[in-house]
Order: structure tokens, then C-alpha cells, then sequence
């Protein structure tokens, strides 16, 4: 089975559904901004990657958030989707909202706001979208270590069949060895949760705290959790590659090093989602190439981060190219690079092993 383990939902204004099966600290949507079940920011909308996607999704440029834009970002989002015909399952990933250090939520921030949330996606939502197409999507959790009760709102997202959950600690604010993130690390291990990990470079939004990049402090928690045998499964997303050859990628190649190193034998894995996208391809290269590395990769498309195929001119033929970049789905088009491009079988299946270990303590979701 081929699983997408990095595909994200936004919508612009979708307000708060009553008729939705709702979780506690849910109730009335967003902490920091009342009333909805997603939202994109003004200053989300202000950025040039979302000028750019938005006209390469071909949604109309006019449109304000609200309904009319909500309801072309869900038809393209289903053309995409079920287009992409060689995937079986999408994990569909739930956002959560800014939190600053002593927990405090901050929500939709509004152009030039310093700090603040570009994106949420209810959890609510994005289960109950999950529910309705449980033979296409796997429900993606996304819990702040900083909420004032996170480990039981994990508990009850495990109990809703969550298969893992989503941490982009430059835009949320989350600090590895911050013992609300280490705590939080603890009950996923014991709830058998993979956390989704965002590291190194980021494009799509704002990028708040960037003394975060760094996987290596992440690795030192990991380090001392594997001590107590209370490691959870991590994949970090993007291989922790930065966004452009000028940034730093030390903290990159240590962590490639420390997959199959000192964690070769750890829940640790690396997904390959966006490393088809501009800025990072390079490293898709050098990732297929690096055949030691692709049992601990897995396949994601970050979805909807469009894909380059013609940064790969060297590698893929020109007929089979143009076949790719002719696919409606860039879902597709990136798991059919991936694919040209060498990688391993066990890069595009093992996602299913790894979230099939929580199916087999009773939480996954049939």
C-alpha cells in the first residue's frame, strides 16, 4: 500500500459545523480565533508562495476568503486527489494554532503581525473528512505541546484514530527540550503516535522562530527518551533539508548521519515530501542516490506544493517528463518522479508498516 504521509487541508473562512462529531477542546473550533474550523491567514494570503499556487491551482485571484474561495479550494483539491491514482491513502493533516511560551493561543495573524497563526485545520474537520472516506484518507492530528491539557487532547485524537500528528515548530513556536514537548513525546510513545516533524527549511509560512530549524536538539530528546525506552516514532519531514543552497545544512547532514547511525535501529525516519518542489530538488537527487538511506525514507507529497519537473532533466528522460508534468495531479506527478528518479519500493510501502504498528494496538481507524 502507498500512503501520502504529508498532505495538508486548508481552507480559507470554513466556519464552525454543529453537525460534525466535535472533540472537547474543540468545541468552538479555534482557541485563538473563534468560530472556525479553518482558516488562512491575511498575511498567509499576502505571501508571495500563496500568489504563486494560487494561480497555479488556477483559483481565481479575485476571490477573498469565504465561501466562493472554500468551495474552489475543495473542488481542486478533490481533482488533485483523486487523480492520483497511484496512491491508495492520504494522510490529511490537521494545523494547529500559534501558542507563545507560557500557552497563550494567538490566531490568524493579519498582515505585518509579527507572531501569530497562518493556518488552521481543525482536527474536527479533518477527522470528519477522514470518516467520510475512510477507504481514501487517514486522519492526521495536529496537537501544541503548549495547550493546557495536550496529552489528554492527544489521547482522545488516538481514540479518534489518529495516525499521527503534525509539528511545524518555526511557525508554532515549539522548543524541543521544552518539557510540555517532552511530555507530549512520552504519551505519544505510549499511544504508539508517530509525530510528523517539520525541520530545516520552510516556504509556504512564516517562519517565526527559526532558532528551531535545527533537528539536533530534537535529536538529543530523542536520545534521552530512547534511554527510558520512551521514544515515539518521528518522521521529519523534508529530510530537515533547507529551502536553498545558501542556508546552512549541517543540521541536515547530521541528521542524515544520525538516521543510520546512532537511530538505525530507532523509530526514526525522514519523509521526502517537497523535495520535488523549487528549492529542493537538489536534495531529491542526492537522496536517490543515497540507497543506504532509503529504508528510513518515506514518500509524502506536501500537497499542495506544486512539483519541478524540469530540475531533473539529467535524470529522467524527456518523454517521461513531459508524461509526468501532463498529469493533473501534482500528488502524482510527485510520487511518478520519486519513482524515476530510483528510489527504493520499500520508500513508497513502509509508511503503511510503520502506521499499521498503531492499527495493531486497536487505535487505527478500518
Amino acid at each position: 500500500m502507498i500512503i501520502d504521509v504529508h498532505c495538508h487541508v486548508g481552507l480559507s473562512a470554513r466556519r464552525v459545523d454543529s453537525n460534525l462529531t466535535r472533540f472537547s477542546f474543540e468545541a468552538d473550533g479555534a482557541s485563538g480565533t473563534p468560530g472556525y474550523d479553518s482558516y488562512l491567514s491575511p498575511r498567509l494570503l499576502a505571501r508571495p508562495a500563496w500568489f504563486f499556487v494560487r494561480r497555479w491551482l488556477k483559483i481565481d485571484p479575485r476571490l477573498d476568503r469565504g465561501e466562493a474561495l472554500d468551495r474552489q479550494i475543495e473542488a481542486v483539491n478533490e481533482r488533485h486527489w483523486s487523480a492520483a491514482t497511484g496512491v491508495d491513502r492520504f494522510v490529511l493533516l490537521a494545523f494547529d494554532e500559534y501558542h507563545d511560551v507560557h500557552g497563550r493561543v494567538v490566531g490568524s495573524a493579519s498582515r505585518g503581525q509579527r507572531f501569530g497563526s497562518d493556518l488552521f485545520a481543525s482536527n474536527t474537520l479533518v477527522r470528519a473528512m477522514c470518516a467520510d472516506r475512510p477507504d481514501r484518507f487517514l486522519f492526521g492530528a495536529s496537537i501544541h505541546p503548549y495547550r493546557r491539557g495536550a496529552c489528554e487532547m492527544l489521547e482522545e485524537a488516538a481514540a479518534a484514530g489518529a495516525v499521527l500528528v503534525k509539528w511545524l515548530p518555526i511557525h508554532h513556536n515549539i522548543r524541543a527540550e521544552d518539557p510540555r514537548t517532552v511530555d507530549f513525546l512520552r504519551r505519544a510513545a505510549a499511544l504508539h503516535i508517530p509525530m510528523l516533524i517539520h525541520y530545516g527549511g520552510e516556504m509556504s509560512l512564516s517562519r517565526q522562530h527559526m532558532e528551531f530549524e535545527d533537528p539536533r536538539p530534537m535529536l538529543s530528546v530523542l536520545r534521552n527518551l530512547r534511554r527510558e525506552d520512551a521514544m515515539p516514532a518521528v518522521i521529519v519531514a523534508h529530510a530537515a533539508t533547507p529551502s536553498f543552497f545558501w542556508q546552512s545544512r549541517t543540521g541536515c547532514l547530521v541528521f542524515l548521519d544520525a538516521l543510520i547511525g546512532e537511530f538505525a535501529d530507532a523509530p526514526l525516519y525522514a519523509d521526502i515530501s517537497a523535495l520535488a518542489a523549487f528549492g529542493r530538488t537538489g536534495w531529491l537527487r542526492k537522496l536517490a542516490q543515497r540507497r543506504e538511506l532509503h529504508r528510513k525514507l518515506l514518500w509524502g507529497s506536501d500537497y499542495p506544493i506544486p512539483v519541478i519537473t524540469s530540475a531533473f532533466r539529467r535524470q529522467i528522460d524527456r518523454a517521461t517528463r513531459r508524461e509526468i508534468a501532463a498529469h493533473p495531479s501534482w500528488v502524482e506527478q510527485s510520487l511518478r518522479v520519486a519513482k524515476a528518479l530510483g528510489y527504493d519500493d520499500c520508500v513508497f510501502t513502509q509508511a503503511s508498516e510503520l502506521l499499521c504498528r498503531k492499527q495493531a494496538h486497536g487505535s487505527m481507524q478500518k
